[in-house]
């Protein structure tokens, strides 16, 4: 019985005494929210910073930001420690952009970091900025306090369009070392009116940086890998060439159905891959109407998928320009055609492989008028 007490009371004390080992003081810490890596012409790697700064007496809310210099990117942010009056905790990070001369070199360097912290914010978004990251990290915006929010937010409802696939730090990792598939990252610039703003995407081959892809193409691409947003628009011509005036309509994709089949032929060491997507869509906007006309509608349907195709095949000759496997193929020819993997190097036979996009599009819905 006294042992079963004494029990009782070490328990009891284990429950009262325990807490974080690991906790941190408020007061102690800068918390980072955005962060911002680049190459410098000297080969130093520089990190820039954005942190809240506490408003006080309903003062307007501030950020303060601090850049340092390293040969790696983990001295580059220990000399931020020595900017600040607190030690800087990276574990809330919602936002990590790259410049684009360093995403060039490569995106893991930067990165592992991350990987190698403990504390290091794996959740956070990441994004290529065209040009220096710091000018977007310390840029002010006039109606967002903190730059960290803006982007994210701006990432989050391009997620919600498709233009952008749902990716973080961590996301990324197993994609960057995948042998049979590419990333493909947000790409940000600042446009004529130094506005910060979203213009496609950044392909990537392995680790490094090898081409653009506009948000219009952005969208198709993303289909054509099964990605998709809450809210997909689609914008065509459906014209004819020689027509006097030229005819857009806005779709909005109700359902998207791809299929992908790729062959190997040995003998020959040629690969085709043919990529089939179908999509049942809705009429947003249609300014001749006529969509009471079943033969409109079919003529629409014909026209949509033939502009479709022949916009999916410049987007592979993109991505085969920049060596960029974004859909995957290789993986495909890892598990099913594994001893003509191992014969060959994927990057010297993917940018000749014969890619065969074939669109179907059908209109479900053209609008309450009609």
């Amino acid at each position: 019985m006294k042992t079963v007490r004494q029990f009782s009371l070490c328990i009891l004390c284990l429950i009262l005494l325990s807490g974080c080992w690991d906790s941190r003081q408020l007061r102690d810490i800068t918390i980072a929210k955005s962060a911002g890596l680049d190459l410098m012409e000297d080969g130093l790697y520089q990190s820039t910073l954005s942190s809240p700064v506490p408003s006080k007496r309903e003062a307007p809310e501030r950020t303060e930001v601090v850049s340092g210099l390293g040969h790696t990117v983990r001295e580059a942010r220990m000399a931020l420690d020595n900017k600040v009056s607190e030690r800087i905790d990276i574990a809330r990070l919602r936002v990590i952009v790259i410049g684009r001369d360093l995403a060039e070199e490569s995106l893991y360097n930067p990165i592992d970091v991350m990987y190698r912290d403990p504390r290091g914010s794996l959740g956070a978004k990441i994004a290529i900025f065209n040009g220096m990251a710091q000018d977007i990290i310390s840029k002010d915006l006039p109606d967002k306090p903190r730059t960290s929010e803006f982007i994210a937010d701006l990432l989050e409802t391009a997620e919600e369009n498709s233009i952008v696939e749902n990716l973080n730090v961590q996301l990324i990792c197993p994609i960057m070392f995948d042998p049979g598939q590419d990333m493909v990252i947000p790409l940000m610039e600042l446009n004529e009116e130094d506005e910060s703003s979203l213009v496609g995407n950044a392909l990537f081959n392995g680790e490094k940086m090898t081409g653009t892809l506009s948000p219009e193409d952005s969208v198709l691409l993303n289909l054509m890998k099964n990605v998709r947003g809450r809210n997909t628009f689609l914008t065509e011509k459906v014209s004819e060439e020689n027509a006097e005036t030229e005819e857009f309509i806005t779709l909005l994709v109700r359902e998207a159905d791809r299929n992908l089949k790729v062959d190997v032929n040995h003998a020959a060491k040629s690969v085709t891959a043919e990529v089939n997507l179908t999509m049942k869509v809705k009429v947003i906007e249609y300014p001749k109407d006529e969509l009471h006309d079943p033969a409109n509608v079919a003529m629409l349907n014909e026209r949509l998928g033939r502009a479709f195709t022949a916009e999916a095949e410049q987007i592979f000759e993109t991505l085969q320009e920049a060596n960029c496997d974004a859909l995957g193929i290789g993986r495909r020819v890892i598990a099913f055609h594994n001893q003509f993997w191992r014969e060959n190097d994927w990057n010297e036979v993917y940018p000749d492989i014969t890619i065969k996009p074939n669109v179907t599009v059908e209109i479900i819905s053209h609008g309450i008028i009609n």
